[in-house]
């Protein structure tokens, strides 16, 4: 349910900034078909990176606001409050390619085999684990710790299903140091701009990174990344968060450069000593021999003729 919670926000939630990572981590927290959990303010706080209860409670009451949260119980002494995703109850998200329970792990039945196995290999046992449910509909020889297990689909350490959803953000393509393939921009461009840092983002974490990236863009991250970085010395990429959640969104309308044309047709520099090269303004002494700035006649763009 978790996935399909998670993909209804990714497609449907109309959410933004703030309330858009609380819908997320809400949606990455449901167990039940119902979309309900139980969550606290420091949880909520923790994942939204902020020390402000202020905050949170603006995130959740705007969610609650839009219709896409449900707050069914109140905190009660210890007990959590209740949220609930109504609009998830019931969503399945679609399913492209092929599932766990088919593909890769079909095609290895029947031909691999632990050392372990002999006459009672083909009894179903403990030995298989969580996965042994994917084979109760066949009698496979398969035993030992390798049963289920083979094929690229179990190498990525999130999310728990190897198949790839339309729409989700790509976390289960990591690079070899856990690197999502949509973090990779703002990894590369902290490091060519001299902010060396660990990234010990995990699961459910780096999908706030994203929703981040989507909200400011790349380039504002690293700038601000860059610029923390000058006045201290920071480890970890998770001391910018608070900052990256500050920045502004990206501009719906995003202002048109303007073609100013090309630079080929500038002037020379006439060579004069008083001609700064890059002014083009020169010293002029008038009448009464006091000198003053004015454009050089020889080789200032607004220059009409040479000089006398």
């Amino acid at each position: 349910m978790t996935l399909d919670a998670m993909d209804w926000v990714w497609k449907h939630s109309r959410s933004k900034g703030n309330t858009r990572i609380a819908l997320l981590f809400v949606a990455d927290q449901v167990r039940t078909s119902a979309a309900e959990v139980r969550l606290s303010y420091p949880e909520l706080m923790q994942a939204m990176n902020t020390t402000s209860r202020g905050s949170v409670r603006a995130a959740l009451l705007a969610a609650e606001k839009s219709g896409e949260l449900e707050i069914k119980e109140a905190a009660a002494g210890r007990r959590k409050p209740l949220y609930r995703l109504p609009m998830a109850v019931g969503y399945r998200r679609p399913v492209t390619g092929s599932s766990p329970d088919s593909g890769p792990q079909s095609e290895v039945q029947g031909s691999v085999s632990g050392p372990d196995s002999g006459p009672q290999a083909s009894s179903s046992g403990p030995v298989p684990g969580p996965q042994s449910s994917d084979f109760e509909s066949a009698s496979s020889p398969e035993s030992g710790p390798q049963s289920g297990r083979s094929g690229p689909e179990n190498d990525p350490p999130y999310p728990t299903t190897p198949s790839k959803q339309a729409g989700a953000p790509e976390t289960q393509q990591q690079d070899d140091y856990g690197i999502p393939a949509f973090a990779r921009p703002l990894v590369d461009g902290c490091t060519n701009a001299g902010v060396s840092v660990r990234w010990p983002f995990e699961g459910g974490q780096w999908l706030i990174v994203h929703a981040l990236i989507k909200k400011s863009g790349t380039t504002a991250m690293v700038e601000y990344a860059r610029k923390v970085a000058a006045r201290r010395e920071i480890e970890s990429a998770k001391y910018f968060m608070q900052g990256w959640r500050e920045l502004p969104p990206l501009p719906a309308h995003p202002k048109p450069t303007t073609n100013r044309g090309p630079a080929a047709g500038k002037r020379p520099h006439c060579g004069h000593p008083d001609c700064d090269p890059i002014t083009r303004t020169r010293e002029i002494e008038n009448d009464r021999g006091l000198r003053n700035l004015h454009p050089c006649p020889d080789c200032h763009p607004t220059a009409k003729g040479q000089a006398a």
